[in-house]
This record gives structure tokens, C-alpha cells and sequence, in this order.
């Protein structure tokens, strides 16, 4: 008999895929958006070496600032719903959901768009953007392609398609890099990034609905129940204002520096404005792959065993996130000059204060609140994070310059970070002590800025080269970090011997 004939009689089917663990999950889909992350920081190096400070500053605007906001904008928090719902409704009824939320992020690219226009034709109005005018049409365009899209990582996940989901964030990141760069190539380049973006768009669009074809093929089209808009809405609108403010919040900074400082010192500002994406993605990812189960466990009431995850969750990122903020933390200006050229040198300023920020990026706060059926305090933290950092950026930058606005930023994310454990507690029904391993995290800070001081001192004793410096302190570092992490219990013995074995 032949196998193919074994394969569809009773008693001899297929085996079962083996589903991916939760470690497994995270690993893949964290590689992945770090492969993503690290293309668009590339994109932006070569963006601030190949062209004018004036022509990097008006596609900096366009791109990082208004499209990323018209971005935001758009997705109302839809999104974010995947996880919850795909856990809570029956399967049959997944396909459907998909497509309404495709259906809506379609009409919302149209207001989303809308705005775009109105702040990029006012923020044209500043000496040196006014060619804002003649690009806008094209990121307008790109909305409509792009922001029903953005549901396709998430639905991949939800579906225990973590490979999937990981692969098609590489090729998102890898083709958004080639629509930045290749059109440096051509003779007006900083008119042509938008045609590149837009073509970007097209093809992320062909491969989204590609993805969806093949996942749900087989699945008709439910109906799905009365009310479910109502109760999608409920959940993600707050959802959405949050997400809205926390992109303001992002770019607020960035709109203060443009109004009151020099195009040339933003696009100095514009490149080490940020906090190193790289770093978040790691508790934001590794929150994302265990949502289903933190819902599930929330659903069913088994709030120990919720707790017992988050916990883990916190542990095993704080040992991978504490150590790399404290290398950049260092190692700031090294790394700086290696990546911009010599007159982007005070990118420092900002770049390091910002750095700063991500020492509490050890978990992913607002999907626990989604977890545990809470989103309208994620909205509140998110107002008030761009209240106050709105209202002190403003004299910061007078009194401090360009340092003013990432120091409003660190006091800000330093109340939000209180403002959501406080609600994660109140959830929870236990005392604030309980919300958050900080034992443990305490320990793991302390031995990642231990392990800090002999690089501090190679650094200011040794004059390091311009290009290898920044690799030369973190390879001095990490064997430091990994020795001290290992006999003070921060990393055990089974955890160093699994990831050998992944190696």
C-alpha cells in the first residue's frame, strides 16, 4: 500500500503538527521584527549620509512624522482587537471578523489621509518644507494600501502562524528599506521616496491579501452575531485613542523642535530622537505571542497562573533588555559616530536621554490591561503622557535645547509606567508590591550596571576608533554581564544550556 493511501484510512492519518512552544514563538516573531526594526534604522543612516541636512529633514517629517501619525490615526485600535476576539468567539466566525476589520481600516485610510493632508499642508508652511506639498499626495495613497494591512501580523499569531508572521515582517522591513534607498539612486531622490514608499505599499497589499486567501480558503463566510461591531468597538475605540496619543506623544517632541529650532538641527535631533526600537519589540513581542493565554487564563478566572506568566514574561526579558539599554546607556557616543557622519555628532543629546526611557521596557503594560478586558485606563495613561510631556516640552526646549523635549519625554513615560502597574493592581484586586517582579528587577539592574563600570573605565581611558569603538565595548561588556548575571542567579544554568542548544 502506498503511503499516500496510508495518509486516508482510518488509523493511519497523518501525525499532527507539533504546535510551536510559547519560548519558540516569541524567539521567531522578536528576530523577525528586530530584522525589521534594524532595516528602517539602516534606512534613516543612509537617509542622513547620502543627503542634504535640509533634504533628510523634509523626508524625515513626511515619512517618520506625518505618516507615521496618519498611520496611527487610522487604525483606531482594530488591530489590537485580534487577539482578544479570535480568543473569545467561536472559529467559524474568524474569517468573518477579519474581513470586517480589513472593510473598516479601508474607510478609515480615507479620514486618516484627510489628515494627513491638513497637518502636512500647515506644518509646509515653515521655511525649508515647502516641497511637503507636491509629496503628500503619494503617502495619501499609501495609507489606502497600507492601513488595512496592518491586522496581518496579528491574525497570523492568533492562528499559531508565528513563522508566517515572522516572514512577512521581514519582507515588509527589507522592501521598505529598498523603497527608501534605491530612489537615493535617481537624480531627485527626495521626490521619488514617496513613488518607492507607494510602490512598497502596493506589494505589502498583494501579499496581505495572498496571506488571507490561503488562511481562510477553506472557511465560509459566517455571519457574524448582532452586536459584534458594538462590542468590538467598545473594546478598541479607547484602544484607538490611546494608540493616537501615544504616536502624538512620539512626535510631539518632534513638532516642538521643528517650529522653534532650525530645519538643520532637526534633522540632527530627528536621527537620535528615538528610543532604540530594537528594545521595546523584545516585551512587546514576547507579550504578543502569550495574549491568547493571558486572555484565556483572565476569561477562566486563574489568576495565579496569570500572574505566575507575567511574571516569567518580565524575568526573562529584563536579563536581555536591562543590559542592552546599559551598553547604549555607555557606549552612546560610540555608537552615534558610527552610524551618522562627524556633524550629526550632538544626535547624542537626545539619543542618550531617550535611552534612558527604555529601562522600564521590560513588558508590554497595555497588553496587559487588553488581557484582562481593560481599555479605557490605557487610554487615560495615554492622554496624560502626552499632556505632560506636551505642556513641558515647550519651555524645556527654550531653556535646554534640543534636550529640553527628551527630558519632558523621561518624566512623562516615568508617571505612565507608575499610572499603568497602579490599574494592572486594581485589576487584579492585589497589593501594588505584587503587580511587578521588582525584586527581581532591581537585582537585574543593578548587576547590568555593574557590569557597566569596566567599559566606563575603558572608555575613558583608552582612546577608542571612530568605526570599531561601539563593537569593542559591547564585546567587552557581554562576557562581563553573562559572568555576573550567572553567579548571581539573574540568568540559571538551564536557561544559558537551552539557548546554546537554539544556537
Amino acid at each position: 500500500m502506498h503511503q499516500k493511501d496510508k495518509d486516508t484510512i482510518p488509523g493511519h492519518e497523518p501525525p499532527a503538527r507539533k504546535p510551536m512552544s510559547m519560548a519558540s514563538k516569541a524567539g521567531v516573531f522578536t528576530l523577525s521584527r528586530a530584522v525589521t526594526i534594524l532595516t528602517q534604522l539602516l534606512a534613516g543612516v543612509v537617509l542622513a549620509h547620502v543627503l542634504t541636512k535640509e533634504a533628510n529633514a523634509v523626508v524625515s517629517y513626511l515619512v517618520l512624522t506625518l505618516y507615521a501619525t496618519a498611520l496611527a490615526f487610522g487604525q483606531l485600535g482594530l488591530p489590537d482587537s485580534v487577539f482578544f476576539f479570535f480568543e473569545k468567539m467561536p472559529p467559524a466566525n474568524r474569517k468573518a471578523f477579519t474581513l470586517l476589520l480589513v472593510k473598516i481600516l479601508g474607510a478609515l485610510a480615507l479620514v486618516a489621509g484627510g489628515v494627513l493632508l491638513v497637518v502636512g499642508w500647515v506644518g509646509a508652511a515653515k521655511e525649508g518644507y515647502g516641497e511637503l506639498r507636491t509629496l503628500i499626495w503619494a503617502m495619501m495613497a499609501m495609507l489606502l494600501l497600507e492601513l488595512p494591512t496592518t491586522p496581518v501580523p496579528n491574525v497570523l499569531i492568533a492562528l499559531d502562524r508565528a513563522k508566517t508572521a515572522a516572514w512577512f515582517n521581514v519582507f515588509t522591513g527589507v522592501a521598505q528599506f529598498m523603497a527608501m534607498t534605491i530612489p537615493l539612486l535617481l537624480p531627485d531622490p527626495v521626490k521619488a521616496i514617496p513613488i518607492g514608499l507607494l510602490i512598497y505599499s502596493g506589494l505589502r497589499f498583494a501579499v496581505s491579501a495572498s496571506i488571507f486567501q490561503k488562511l481562510f480558503k477553506k472557511e465560509p463566510l459566517a455571519i457574524l452575531p448582532e452586536g459584534t461591531m458594538r462590542e468590538v468597538l467598545r473594546y478598541s475605540v479607547p484602544l484607538s485613542l490611546a494608540q493616537i496619543f501615544w504616536i502624538l506623544n512620539k512626535q510631539v517632541d518632534k513638532q516642538v523642535v521643528q517650529w522653534l529650532l532650525p530645519s538643520t538641527v532637526f534633522a540632527v535631533y530627528q536621527s537620535g530622537a528615538i528610543e532604540l526600537p530594537i528594545i521595546p519589540t523584545i516585551a512587546y513581542t514576547v507579550s504578543a505571542v502569550m495574549m491568547t493565554q493571558l486572555v484565556g487564563h483572565h476569561l477562566r478566572g486563574e489568576r495565579q497562573a496569570l500572574l505566575g506568566l507575567w511574571y516569567k514574561s518580565v524575568q526573562k526579558v529584563s536579563v536581555i533588555v536591562l543590559p542592552l539599554v546599559m551598553i547604549f546607556l555607555v557606549a552612546a557616543e560610540e555608537f552615534i559616530a558610527l552610524l551618522l557622519p562627524a556633524d550629526y555628532a550632538d544626535a547624542v543629546i537626545p539619543f542618550r536621554i531617550y535611552t534612558f526611557i527604555l529601562l522600564q521596557r521590560v513588558a508590554s503594560y497595555s497588553n496587559m490591561q487588553k488581557a484582562l478586558g481593560s481599555t479605557a485606563p490605557i487610554t487615560h495613561a495615554a492622554i496624560l503622557l502626552f499632556a505632560i510631556n506636551a505642556l513641558l516640552s515647550v519651555p524645556l526646549v527654550l531653556w535646554l535645547g534640543m534636550a529640553g523635549p527628551p527630558v519632558a519625554a523621561l518624566i512623562a513615560n516615568s508617571f505612565s509606567w507608575w499610572y499603568a502597574l497602579r490599574n494592572i493592581q486594581q485589576l487584579l484586586k492585589i497589593r501594588f508590591s505584587e503587580v511587578f517582579p521588582f525584586r527581581f528587577y532591581l537585582k537585574a539592574l543593578g548587576v547590568a550596571a555593574l557590569a557597566a563600570v569596566p567599559i566606563l573605565l575603558l572608555k575613558t581611558t583608552v582612546d577608542l576608533p571612530r568605526y570599531w569603538g561601539f563593537f569593542i565595548l559591547v564585546v567587552s561588556y557581554l562576557p562581563v554581564y553573562l559572568a555576573l548575571a550567572l553567579a548571581t542567579g539573574i540568568i540559571v544554568k538551564s536557561d544559558w544550556n537551552r539557548l546554546l542548544r537554539r544556537s
